[in-house]
């Protein structure tokens, strides 16, 4: 076997040749073609067809996850306990902790109704800390009678973000925790009974599933995902700086807006989440997300890194933003005629936009009209859905893309 060198560029232009334009290597050739390729005596121009189909087979996406982040554990025993409020009536609940690297272990209770439901399995993740169970409406609308997907709703005993007790390091450790659970309880099938793997969020809730998705490899499983009002995570260090600017949410036809538009919306913390954030992140000083210029680059650093939309290239990559088994629908509340406050917008559809215009597979970004308060999507109307509720809108979103498996 002959090594032979190979100019490094070449290698490149091979690589953008491969990656981007494979025809240009895969082509069928008639075998005269082929004979004389084979039995021409340029030995670098067969190592460069070598090197092509080597990269053909290894490249992947462009956006291929280097260095996906370890996953915890969910530990022994997982019991039967009496459901707290906020479940479901009829609901079976079960309790245990998770341990991850980094953080403190968690207690959770889970509840399962219409369990071994035919059509799928959907995990629901709620807003806010987590601490509290929700989405009564999809639960009663996704089993039986009117579908067959077992549901199963998640609280945490603590807020999910706080790696430690009382206070955080790193969300993305943090993270770790709903991507574990969801990971033990669907593709580890511990509860998942068949159909499709799915999971809904809401708000930072949303933001759990997108960590999930992009830092912990749950995109090799999960088949589709509804993200309302979010992520809210995605760009922290935009977040906690008070002079960022606005941004455009759904530009040009990145979004299903019903050809109402784009509209414009700050990132920037608000209502009490930059408390949150300064807590769960561990930023030292009172108040660290709204202090702006009197927090040193190093903490916007620390933010940014994260982040589910955290920087990172090259070989130290954690993420991925590339979903090829993963459908994503996101639901965003557009800026209402005359608002200019947070009691009628906040940052979730600005956020929700910096990780969207990040994602190269498959996704439906819908705009919301009418929201009820900054986060309402389920009281709001859908323009490209002829102003259907955003209720009954994720609801027939969710039935006929998770009864439907994309492997």
């Amino acid at each position: 076997m002959y090594l032979l060198d190979v100019p490094a560029a070449h290698v490149g232009l091979l690589r953008l040749n491969c990656c981007h334009n494979l025809t240009g290597i895969t082509e069928e050739r008639s075998p005269p073609v082929l004979e004389r390729i084979f039995t021409m005596k340029n030995w670098t121009l067969v190592a460069h067809a070598a090197i092509c189909i080597a990269i053909t087979f290894c490249c992947g996406s462009v956006h291929a996850q280097s260095n996906p982040l370890p996953l915890g554990k969910v530990n022994q025993p997982v019991k039967s306990v009496t459901c707290p409020n906020g479940f479901d009536a009829g609901t079976d609940c079960y309790g245990g902790t998770v341990s991850c690297q980094g953080t403190l272990d968690i207690a959770f209770t889970y509840g399962v109704l219409n369990p071994g439901g035919k059509d799928g399995t959907i995990v629901f993740f709620t807003s806010g800390d987590g601490t509290t169970a929700g989405f009564s409406q999809y639960v009663q609308a996704y089993t039986p009678p009117t579908h067959d997907f077992q549901t199963v709703q998640v609280a945490w005993e603590t807020p999910w973000q706080e790696t430690g007790n009382g206070t955080g390091s790193s969300i993305k450790t943090a993270a770790c925790r709903p991507a574990t659970l969801m990971n033990w309880l669907l593709n580890q099938k511990n509860v998942y009974s068949g159909g499709g793997m799915c999971a809904q969020g809401a708000s930072a809730g949303s933001a759990a599933i997108a960590y999930s998705l992009t830092e912990y490899g749950a995109h090799e499983y999960l088949n589709h995902v509804e993200l309302e009002s979010g992520p809210v995570l995605s760009d922290l260090s935009v977040g906690c700086d008070p002079d960022s600017s606005a941004i455009t949410v759904c530009p040009g036809n990145e979004c299903l807006t019903g050809k109402k538009g784009s509209w414009s919306d700050s990132p920037v913390y608000v209502d009490g989440n930059e408390t949150s954030v300064s807590t769960w992140s561990g930023a030292s000083g009172v108040n660290a997300c709204a202090a702006g210029n009197r927090i040193g680059q190093a903490q916007y650093s620390s933010w940014k890194a994260m982040s589910i939309v955290d920087g990172i290239s090259g070989r130290q990559a954690d993420s991925t933003f590339a979903y090829p088994k993963t459908t994503i629908s996101g639901w965003l509340c557009s800026k209402p005629a005359g608002c200019n406050s947070s009691w009628c917008q906040n940052n979730s559809a600005a956020q929700g936009q910096l990780f969207y215009e990040n994602v190269t597979s498959t996704k439906s970004v819908y705009r919301v009209d009418n929201c009820q308060s900054t986060e309402g999507v389920e009281q709001g109307t859908v323009p490209e859905l002829d102003d259907e509720s955003g209720l009954q809108g994720i609801i027939a979103d969710m039935v006929s893309q998770c009864s439907a498996p994309h492997r």
